[in-house]
């Protein structure tokens, strides 16, 4: 079934059934993975990776919203244009170690996509930023970890297939300077590796880690309206004290892709009016209040 622009008015009412199905709890028929399922919308301009989410934001009128959002007639506010998914202590598992508050760690992850690219991106609550390691090891630092199963086939915990990958983003910090990308477990990670792009950048209580690659270097992975891919996210919390703390949003093990939810594509056009029922603030009302100021 394809979302988004259909002849006529037909799909745009299947877009919104649709979509709306997936977010009040994955009603449409999928393979018998978790039951987790995350939103991807489309992004019709390209995303700059540069850690700032810039273009994450969209500008909406209140005039025309008084009535669903109650916020007073001509102010103009910012909102995050996709859908939150949220790690924390309650909308996620800790697989190892302890979080102590929300202080301690928490995070918002967002995807879009687009024709070339699939973008990622965290605003993450952490008191103490610790990212020593380079290259490969960046796993044992804070970071995001996206996991993907292109095809959405798997039925074992064996994640060595060629459409399958780990891809893991650490920002910058006081310990490393620049943040770094890396590629694990699929057989020809190098090429995935090479086209990774990540930018980070610190905010009061925590960091913005924000990524993309492009779908083709990724094994069987080509985004179509209503097409999904298995999908899971992780995050490593680590302290100054060496505490070493790992969540996750999808399954009883994170890199187990039999466990994996789902990402599903939607289509977010500009001149669909129920497409805004999408547009989910991550915290406040402007980007200065999502990000506060840099460190």
């Amino acid at each position: 079934m394809r979302m988004g622009r259909g002849a006529g008015g037909g799909g745009r009412g299947c877009w919104f059934l649709v979509a709306t199905c997936v977010w009040l709890g994955s009603a449409v028929p999928v393979a018998a993975h978790s039951e987790e399922s995350a939103i991807s919308l489309r992004s019709y301009t390209p995303i700059t990776v540069d850690g700032t989410l810039n273009d994450w934001v969209r500008r909406l009128e209140s005039s025309n919203w008084t009535a669903q959002l109650e916020i007073k007639k001509g102010k103009v506010y910012e909102w995050i244009r996709a859908v939150p998914t949220y790690l924390n202590t309650t909308m996620a598992r800790v697989e190892s170690g302890t979080i102590k508050n929300a202080e301690d760690f928490s995070a918002v992850v967002y995807t879009l996509w687009d024709d070339t690219y699939l973008y990622i991106a965290a605003v993450v609550t952490d008191n103490e930023v610790v990212t020593q390691q380079q290259g490969e090891n960046i796993w044992q630092d804070d970071g995001l970890e996206l996991w993907i199963d292109c095809r959405h086939d798997a039925v074992t915990n064996t994640l060595f297939q060629e459409d399958e990958y780990q891809l893991g983003f650490s920002p910058a910090s006081q310990y490393r300077q620049e943040p770094v990308g890396w590629v694990w477990r699929n057989p020809n990670s190098e090429p995935t590796r090479k086209a990774l792009r990540v930018a980070s950048a610190a905010k009061p209580g925590g960091y913005v880690i924000e990524a993309s690659v492009p779908w083709k270097a990724l094994t069987g992975c080509q985004p179509t309206y209503g097409g999904m891919i298995g999908f899971n996210l992780s995050m490593v919390d680590k302290d100054e004290d060496q505490l070493w703390t790992h969540i996750t949003w999808s399954g009883q093990l994170h890199s187990n892709p039999s466990q994996f939810g789902h990402l599903f594509f939607v289509d977010a056009p500009v001149d669909l009016f129920p497409s805004d029922v999408f547009e989910v603030p991550a915290t406040g009302s402007s980007l200065e209040e999502i990000l506060g100021s840099p460190k």
